[in-house]
């Protein structure tokens, strides 16, 4: 699992400031994303790409697999408005230092899968059935292929029958209230369950 030996990202900073305990020593790998619809096009928001920070990492130390999904988003605003867009962040322009932890989602919940690899879309499936689009949006600094890294975790994450059956089933167990995603302005925000 080497996308966890990478540098500090500002999501993991975030939680080494103590404020969820729980996470204050994990190892998160994450990168930010802007959300698209199925057909690849950007979601806007106020005429502004939404731009969400998905971490994936280990609620335990003694887990050899991530069981956890952070989604975090820009809690200041940029240029006036609440979030900044991939492009903001390709020219150079200082995004953003502080998030707000919006999800977190227990991975056994998501299902990730590539949507369209050339392009560098990811696709989320809920166990609601629900889906979701993301298209990497790397800094302009990044040195390394990050969404090669996602590759690696999606086959990580993936059950072993689901190579042959086509299929993923998703355990029973906690009864959660799945409704994760605001219809109403097609973000990435709801508020941050704090149940441990």
């Amino acid at each position: 699992m080497s996308m966890f030996n990478m540098s500090m990202g500002k999501l993991q900073r975030q939680l080494y400031k103590g404020e969820y305990a729980i996470f204050e020593y994990a190892a998160v790998f994450e990168s930010d994303f802007i959300q698209i619809n199925k057909r690849g096009e950007v979601m806007d928001v106020h005429n502004r790409g939404r731009t969400v920070t998905v971490g994936v990492l280990c609620s335990s130390p003694s887990l050899k697999v991530p069981d956890v999904m952070l989604l975090a988003r820009p809690a200041a605003r940029c240029d006036g408005h609440a979030t900044c867009g991939c492009a903001t962040h390709r020219k150079g322009h200082k995004s953003a230092q502080t998030l707000e932890l919006t999800r977190l989602l227990p991975l056994k919940f998501v299902k990730i899968s590539i949507h369209n690899g050339e392009k560098q879309q990811l696709r989320l499936k809920l166990a609601t059935g629900r889906s979701y689009y993301l298209q990497l949006c790397p800094s302009s600094d990044a040195k390394e292929d990050l969404f090669i890294y996602w590759e690696d975790l999606i086959y990580l994450l993936s059950p072993p029958m689901e190579a042959y059956s086509g299929t993923q089933a998703v355990p029973a167990g906690d009864a959660m209230d799945m409704l994760v995603f605001k219809e109403e302005d097609k973000s990435l925000a709801v508020s941050l369950c704090r149940k441990f």
